[in-house]
């Protein structure tokens, strides 16, 4: 095993065991790793453990740009609960390639899906993607204040 691959994978066990203060240290070392770490933390988006994937989005977050691709994936996932972190992160990444996995998600079925990317495409999109948003839930005026929660407050 190589320096570089010993280093990431100590990042990537802090990154799930360590403290929040750890795991914050670990996500922004990660993040200046860059796209070497992505293999690495990618697929702990698809662990059983909540608290897991979520630290594995604040990393990929961190990671920015070269993590999309992998993330995009991961938003496509048949179990929502692999698409919310997923979503949180192209949302902060603020890549426009996700617009397409954001649109899929806007027309799933999956209310907390749909919220996340309708905030993420509020942030992202242009006029016509706002307008999209906003058409989608013009009959649903408690899903409309959801996402200008989830606009204002992410």
């Amino acid at each position: 095993m190589s320096e570089e691959e010993t280093r990431t994978s100590e990042l990537v066990r802090m990154l799930v065991h360590g403290t929040t203060y750890q795991m914050l240290d670990a996500a922004t070392a990660l993040g200046a790793i860059g796209e070497g770490a992505v293999l690495d933390v990618a697929p702990l988006l698809r662990s059983v453990h909540r608290e897991t994937r979520w630290r594995a989005a604040v990393a990929l977050e961190r990671v920015g740009p070269p993590a999309v691709e992998a993330l995009m994936v991961a938003a496509g996932d048949l179990d929502w609960r692999v698409r919310v972190p997923a979503i949180w992160a192209l949302e902060h990444i603020g890549d426009r390639r996700s617009i397409p996995s954001l649109l899929e998600n806007l027309h799933g079925k999956n209310e907390c899906c749909r919220w996340m990317a309708a905030a993420a495409l509020n942030r992202i999109g242009d006029e016509e993607i706002r307008q999209t948003v906003e058409e989608v839930f013009v009959a649903d005026p408690f899903g409309r204040g959801v996402v200008d929660e989830l606009t204002e407050g992410s």
